[in-house]
């Protein structure tokens, strides 16, 4: 499990510097940062060396098939797909690996604080490596997940555009005119939606807040935050377009980032285990 808060945590590091140092044109910073982030962790806590080459080429395979300049979204479907298979390993072969040990280890067990005698290292560094993963990593999946939504949006407003008017046949008697054609009504086009400014901010600040109230065990407050988001987006919701795209926009969205919350929860208690 520690390699996973290694690996969890130098994502978060890769994308939010890519978001801070000009997007997609600086991707080498952003994956010295990462790489550097992962060796110190890694390696700070009595890993294999040979685990950071390996976790090299999966942050830089992260970074490029992430990218927003790239007009494909699949690409970075495969990245999700092989972190989630990342998670199912760690979850399979993590207890065959060496336990934590080495400087950074001493360190944690130092530190003058009473509140962390009950926490352990694997859970610390997977709560560090978890909320660095919900900050922008996180933003990055969930626009991968809307990216989808809305293409298939766009597909299917295009063929009912293109399909031909049904015209019923009728029959006339041979002393009535025949009536002037009809033209079809050519479909006004479905308002383009835009993302919400202030999203990338109020998601993260989103997922860090319910992610502190669930291992807070703050469940009432975590209901409540869902019930007042529903309740303040359902005036945009109600004057949606035809199709109901911004309805689907947001349950998307809202699901997808909650999801990702549930799952580092679920990576700390059971990296609470390990000592």
């Amino acid at each position: 499990m520690i390699l996973l808060a290694c690996l969890l945590g130098a994502l978060g590091l890769a994308d939010l510097t890519r978001a801070r140092s000009g997007g997609t044109g600086r991707l080498w910073l952003a994956a010295v940062v990462a790489i550097a982030a992962f060796i110190l962790g890694s390696i700070g806590s009595g890993q294999h060396w040979w685990w950071s080459p390996i976790a090299a080429a999966a942050i830089i395979a992260w970074l490029l098939t992430t990218r927003e300049s790239d007009g494909s979204h699949r690409a970075g479907y495969w990245a999700v797909g092989g972190l989630a298979a990342a998670i199912v390993a760690a979850f399979v072969w993590g207890p065959l690996l060496p336990p934590v040990s080495g400087p950074i280890v001493d360190w944690y067990h130092s530190l003058p604080y009473a509140a962390l005698g009950a926490v352990s290292y694997v859970s610390f560094t997977l709560t560090i490596g978890g909320a660095l993963f919900l900050i922008e990593t996180a933003n990055v999946i969930v626009r991968l997940a809307l990216r989808g939504e809305k293409s298939r949006t766009a597909e299917v407003l295009a063929a009912e555009a293109s399909a031909p008017p049904v015209v019923a046949e009728t029959r006339r008697a041979w002393w009535r005119k025949a009536p002037a054609p009809v033209k079809a009504a050519t479909p006004e086009p479905a308002p383009a939606f835009t993302e919400l400014k202030g999203g990338r901010f109020i998601g993260p600040l989103e997922r860090l807040f319910l992610l502190a109230l669930v291992l807070a065990g703050a469940f009432t407050a975590v209901a409540a935050i869902v019930a007042a988001k529903g309740i303040i987006r359902f005036p945009e919701i109600s004057k949606d377009a035809v199709g109901g795209s911004k309805a689907e926009y947001f349950l998307v969205g809202s699901f997808a980032s909650w999801a990702l919350v549930l799952l580092v929860v679920v990576l700390i208690l059971t990296g609470s285990s390990a000592p």
